[in-house]
């Protein structure tokens, strides 16, 4: 039986699952693939015109409304929560917003607004002032060629027809991409229709174009070379003439009128243009708010001014004077802007709405070019103003004495409390009608000091000098009684004028009476000193010289003051001035020795040598027994080749006051004068006498050193280094013996032991480090240096050795850094001028001698080397500067300097002299 085939499946298994169901929410075909989703036509709908009516087939999904719950609900979420606002949201929605909130919410906002008002000034001038920094930092391209552009105005048209060609920086593909021309061949039919040989100059209908070539064509059909030559040449010349118009070429263009035009064009403003926009709508809105403002007529004029539009500025101005009649800025800047002739006009209007205007009345008076015109403009003016002091002294100014007597007359009279008038009048009158003007003007004006210090100075003036100081003195009870305070820094100053005035006697009356005003007793002293020194930096001497002389009316028992009158004496006054000064001062103060000996050098200064004797014989009897007297009179003999006297006064001198340096100057007596075996035997007396004073072991072991005697002189050295270990110079000399006799080992030795006496000495450093330089060692005495300024780093003596051991390209380097350390050691300044001299910066090098000599006027070496370079650099006028300075400060150290001054054979030399010797053995640095 056969078998029957099973029934067909009711589902097709090659049928897909997912086919007729519904796509999933967000499903986009083929995204698996790569695709996107698009519309078609079909998703949109037919096109349909705007006047249809809509379809309302598919419409658009309804947005779900929040419900107000959900609405007014509150996030509470702490991400929404601030420490100092609390929550984002409002606690409060849900309140009521009654009166009672809205009051609170304009009060707060009135807060803010005021608060914004405060800081808004600031805020937009910092905004201002970043702008500002900020164009400077990157200005633009208009305003950093536009000085560039204002100096076109001077081209000459011959410099302007030389300017060359703009160069092309590009390369040649790309410079010749765009002039490459690109030619189109000619159709046959364009040829055959000029085989007449003619130019044809017509429009081609077909192309529209003009022909500017002649016929090309030959009437047999062949090609003219000649004519094709021609056509090329009229392209050629077409061309030229296109370029031609140019600048460098035959130009068509007018050149004056060129560089007019530019001139035309200079942006007087260099700021940006949008801000002038905005000024000028800013402006304009206040014009129209308030056309009754001045000041905004005013910035809207300077506004047109300052960006060239001086028509419009004009008329602006003359429109606000218009609205604002009564303005009297408004009139001048008017007056200012228009021209001279209009300005008069303009000021006439003006003084016709403003007649009681100082200022337009002097402006009238500027515009006038006629003197009698402007006396005729002041007349005017003060018969409606007649007290104004402004027009009074103006219209004084133009007239002659006599009339201005008779106007100054009768401007007291209408302005009685001007002082400058009164004053004017008194100096035009005669001596009895300016005191009677003077007594006029106290009565007016009881309060002012000028008219009394004016009434003394004239006193003065016609030699009335008792009169001087009982008016300065009633001038300060008078201004006291009507309750004037006086000043003591203004009276001062009038005193300082006085002088400058040539008033000496009331300079002096002035200071007499008011010095003391104001001042504790117990800082009298320190305060009058003070003025004194204020009064000698500006120049005034006589008010100087009167301080002096006050103060030694009240202390005439103070030493220091009679010291100070007698340098200030010496430096600004004369040789009688200051030997009267010396005289009162040894009467007032006899003990003090300094005033003797300054009034005996004087006397010797000036060749008086027994009105010097006579000094010091009262300096004796005041002061017996005195030291420095013995020593003077010594000198005061010794100088003047009087040797036995002198030695007489030394033999008393050893009797009565045996002192080490009396003992020290006898025997330096001796040896100046060639005795030198009375010098040994006076010098070992001396050190039985006095054994640890150095100075008996040094000269003892320098005269064995010019006797040849090196033994003896090295045991004087040694045993003046036993009794006195602490004398750096008594070491110097032991080891420079030893050097000088070859013995290189022995003074290394003898300068370590003296710096382990004597540790942190930059002199022992320094000869030692010297000493190895010397022997060639140099890398030693680096070594050292370097040792030495770790034990003495502020020594200005080692820094100046340091900057010209180094290398030269080193020298710059360690003259900065010995300026850090020691910016104020006299060494190092000295060194630093050195280095400048061997720049040859000859400016530098003088400013920095200049300070050395400043900061130390005793160090002889540096006026040595400043003397040195104004002789080999400087002028005869320098050059006596120099020593004329060098002379006054009398220097009495520095290693060279003392060198020379206390050799044997100069110990009667002159500051001057010596400052020769010591300019010609300095060597010029190299």
């Amino acid at each position: 039986m056969a078998s029957k085939l099973p029934p067909p499946p009711i589902v097709n298994p090659k049928r897909k699952n997912f086919l007729g169901q519904p796509a999933p929410q967000g499903y986009v075909a083929g995204v698996g693939r790569g695709a996107t989703g698009f519309t078609t036509r079909s998703d949109i709908g037919p096109a349909r015109d705007a006047n249809d009516v809509p379809d309302d087939r598919h419409p658009a999904p309804a947005k779900r409304k929040k419900d107000d719950d959900e609405d007014l609900e509150e996030d509470l979420n702490d991400a929404n929560y601030d420490e100092f606002a609390g929550y984002g949201g409002s606690l409060f929605n849900k309140d009521p917003y009654d009166k009672d909130d809205e009051e609170a919410d304009a009060v707060y906002e009135a807060i803010d607004e005021r608060m914004d008002e405060k800081r808004r000034e600031y805020r937009e001038k910092r905004r201002k002032e970043e702008i500002e920094k900020y164009r400077q930092e990157r200005p633009k391209i208009q305003q950093q060629f536009s000085d560039l552009k204002r100096e076109l105005c001077a081209v000459s048209e011959e410099e302007w027809k030389n300017i060359p060609e703009v160069g092309d920086a590009r390369n040649r593909k790309q410079r010749l991409h765009g002039r490459r021309e690109k030619f189109t061949p000619l159709p046959d039919s364009v040829l055959t229709r000029n085989l007449g040989g003619e130019s044809s100059t017509s429009i081609d209908p077909k192309s529209g174009l003009a022909s500017a070539f002649p016929g090309m064509l030959t009437p047999t059909g062949d090609l003219d070379l000649r004519k094709i030559g021609q056509a090329r040449n009229t392209l050629m010349d077409i061309k030229l003439n296109q370029v031609s118009d140019s600048v460098s070429g035959q130009t068509v263009v007018d050149p004056k009128g060129y560089l007019t035009d530019l001139q035309s064009m200079i942006p007087t403003y260099g700021g940006d243009i949008n801000d002038i926009k905005k000024a000028r709508l800013l402006l304009k809105s206040v014009r129209e708010t308030n056309p009754n403002h001045p000041p905004a007529w005013i910035a809207s004029a300077r506004l047109e001014e300052v960006t060239g539009k001086l028509q419009a500025a004009r008329n602006l101005i003359l429109r606000g004077c218009e609205t604002c009649p009564n303005s009297e800025d408004l009139w001048l800047e008017a007056a200012r802007l228009v021209p001279v002739d209009t300005a008069k006009n303009v000021i006439a209007q003006a003084v016709n709405h403003l007649v009681n205007s100082v200022k337009l009345w002097i402006k009238a008076s500027e515009l006038e070019q006629d003197m009698k015109a402007k006396k005729r403009v002041f007349r005017k003016a003060l018969e409606h103003i007649p007290n104004s002091v402004r027009l009074w002294k103006a219209a004084v100014e133009l007239e002659e004495p006599e009339d201005a007597k008779i106007l100054l007359s009768r401007a007291v009279e209408c302005c009685p409390t001007s002082v400058e008038l009164w004053l004017a009048l008194a100096r035009l009158e005669t001596y009895e009608n300016a005191r009677k003007v003077l007594n006029k003007a106290r009565e007016n004006i009881p309060t002012d000091r000028q008219i009394w210090i004016t009434a003394a100075k004239l006193e003065e003036a016609h030699g009335n000098t008792t009169m001087v100081e009982k008016i300065i003195d009633r001038s300060i009870n008078s201004l006291a009684a009507n309750g004037v305070e006086i000043n003591r820094e203004h009276w001062l100053k009038e005193a300082v004028d006085a002088e400058k005035s040539g008033a000496v006697l009331t300079c002096q009356a002035i200071i007499k009476f008011v010095i003391g005003h104001g001042v504790e007793d117990e800082d009298r002293k320190h305060s009058w000193l003070e003025d004194a020194d204020n009064f000698t930096s500006q120049g005034a001497f006589e008010c100087s010289r009167a301080v002096y002389s006050h103060s030694l009316e009240t202390f005439p028992a103070k030493k220091s003051i009679w010291l100070r009158a007698a340098h200030f004496e010496r430096q600004h006054g004369t040789r009688d001035s200051l030997e009267s000064l010396l005289q009162r001062a040894v009467a007032h103060c006899p003990q003090a020795e300094v005033l003797w000996l300054m009034g005996a050098k004087s006397k010797w200064l000036a060749g008086d040598v027994p009105a010097a004797r006579s000094i010091l014989s009262l300096a004796f009897q005041a002061n017996p027994n005195s030291e420095e007297i013995w020593l003077a009179a010594v000198k005061l003999e010794s100088e003047n080749w009087e040797y036995e006297r002198a030695r007489k006064l030394l033999a008393k001198a050893r009797n009565s006051a045996p002192t080490p340096r009396v003992l020290m100057k006898s025997a330096k007596l001796e040896w100046h004068l060639g005795d030198l075996a009375e010098a040994l035997k006076q010098l070992q007396t001396a050190i039985e006498q006095f054994p640890d004073y150095p100075k008996f072991y040094m000269m003892q072991g320098q005269i064995h050193v010019l006797q040849q005697r090196m033994t003896q002189a090295r045991e004087s050295y040694n045993l003046g280094t036993r009794k006195c270990p602490t004398s750096v110079p008594l070491w110097l000399l032991l080891a420079r013996l030893d050097e000088n006799q070859g013995n290189m080992t022995r003074a290394r030795s003898v300068l370590e032991k003296a710096r382990q006496k004597n540790p942190q000495n930059s002199q022992l450093w320094l000869e030692a480090i010297r000493l190895e330089w010397k022997t060639g060692l140099k890398d030693i005495a680096s070594a050292m240096m370097a040792k030495a300024l770790q034990d003495c780093p502020i020594s200005g003596l080692l820094w100046a050795e340091t900057i010209f051991i180094v290398d030269r390209p080193q020298r710059k380097t360690k003259s900065v850094d010995a300026l850090k350390k020691c910016e104020h050691d006299p060494h190092v300044l000295l060194a630093v001028s050195k280095l400048f001299w061997t720049e040859r910066k000859t400016q530098k090098c003088r400013e920095w001698f200049n300070r050395a000599v400043k900061i130390d006027p005793d160090f002889g070496d540096a006026w040595g080397y400043f003397y040195k370079f104004e002789l080999l650099h400087g002028t005869v006028e320098e050059q006596n500067d120099v020593k004329k300075r060098c002379v006054q400060a009398e220097p009495r150290h520095g290693e060279v300097w003392t060198s020379i001054s206390k050799g044997p054979q100069n110990w009667r030399a002159r500051t001057e002299d010596i400052l020769l010797l010591v300019a010609e053995a300095l060597p010029v640095p190299v």
